[in-house]
């Protein structure tokens, strides 16, 4: 019996993603939008992110996003101490999908898949060098990423809307506005 109502449950869930849905965004849509980013990439605990999407047909969407966090922290080793400094540029393109989840009027929810690259650097600064050691240059670090992301945008006025968003990116949780073009 437990089979059987699982069963029937999925069966309707699945149908319900899949029957006719809501048009949330179409073929030309526009959005653009900045947002703060909370849990940011490497231990800094905030970033600026900026976005932007595009439909593509009916729910489909593509964009992209370019986000900054930077962070420094002190360092002591008794004899010598400094500071160790991190920057991340993160650069994203992304596919979204968009789903009447729960079907809200003002409500657009959308799952999206990100690929890009994060452009890092680390640098370190003495504060005490009583050993006159040489400044080590900057390092690159960083490298090609891919993640998913559930979103949300709710409408506030004609055009500007608040929106969110949990998953990857440069924050874990980012939180903004959106203006539709």
């Amino acid at each position: 019996m437990k089979k059987i109502l699982l069963t029937a449950l999925l069966v309707m869930a699945v149908s319900s993603l899949t029957m006719a849905q809501r048009v949330l965004i179409t073929k030309g849509d526009q959005y653009a939008g900045a947002k703060l980013a909370l849990g940011s990439v490497a231990g800094s605990s905030w970033g600026l992110v900026g976005t932007y999407e595009m439909g593509l047909q009916e729910n489909i969407g593509v964009g992209g996003s370019i986000g900054y966090s930077g962070y420094s922290e002190d360092f002591n080793a008794g004899f010598f101490a400094g500071k160790w400094s991190y920057t991340n540029i993160l650069i994203l393109g992304t596919g979204s999908y968009h789903m009447d989840l729960l079907k809200d009027e003002n409500l657009d929810t959308w799952g999206s898949l990100h690929v890009g690259y994060n452009v890092a650097t680390v640098s370190w600064e003495f504060t005490n060098n009583s050993f006159n050691l040489a400044e080590p240059a900057a390092a690159s670090a960083g490298g090609f990423v891919v993640g998913l992301s559930a979103n949300a945008r709710y409408k506030l006025a004609e055009q500007w809307y608040l929106s969110g968003s949990v998953g990857f990116g440069l924050g874990i949780v980012n939180i903004g506005v959106d203006y539709k073009l």
